[in-house]
């Protein structure tokens, strides 16, 4: 919990803000988050039936609202009317190799918006991406703390991305 903290502090979304957790797993960094920001609408999505089922008797048994869970692949939300390219933004942990996250967090993402994601080495993270940002649609990729890796939506996403499920992650846009 103490990282999802950590990222919230280093990148904090603005009040109200809609936030995405791309790969929630067991629900870090969006739960934690949702609990300690109940103003903002926190969507956790993750393409693994079981942990999806997990997250939403989480999200019940806590009471969380604002709180919705989506049993999705990130590649097809990214294509989905009402979630692409409406979020303020987008967090993960350990859900893909730096630039296939790019490929995923960006095309839900507003202009505007900032995908966070916490890494191991952000400044290596931040390089290793560079590319894969730009093409997206994010400026510069940036290490705003150790192990924090940040990218603000600065266009629009081209349509051809996010690329079909599984392609961002076998061939990465290096």
């Amino acid at each position: 919990m103490g990282e999802a903290l950590e990222l919230l502090a280093t990148v904090p979304p603005a009040p109200g803000a809609r936030l995405v957790d791309v790969g929630s797993g067991a629900g870090i960094p969006g739960l934690p988050i949702a609990v300690v920001r109940p103003d903002l609408e926190v969507i956790l999505c993750d393409s693994d039936r079981g942990r999806t089922e997990f997250l939403a008797h989480v999200v019940d048994l806590i009471g969380l609202r604002g709180v919705g869970v989506a049993w999705v692949r990130a590649e097809d939300l990214g294509r989905t009317e009402g979630a692409r390219e409406a979020f303020d933004a987008a967090v993960s942990r350990a859900t893909a190799p730096p630039p296939a996250l790019c490929e995923l967090c960006l095309p839900l993402l507003r202009v505007g918006g900032t995908m966070a994601a916490l890494v191991s080495d952000a400044p290596a993270a931040s390089a290793a991406c560079a590319h894969a940002a730009t093409v997206c649609g994010g400026g510069t990729p940036a290490a705003p703390a150790p192990g924090v890796l940040a990218v603000v939506k600065e266009r629009p996403t081209p349509e051809r991305y996010p690329r079909r499920p599984g392609i961002p992650a076998r061939r990465p846009l290096l």
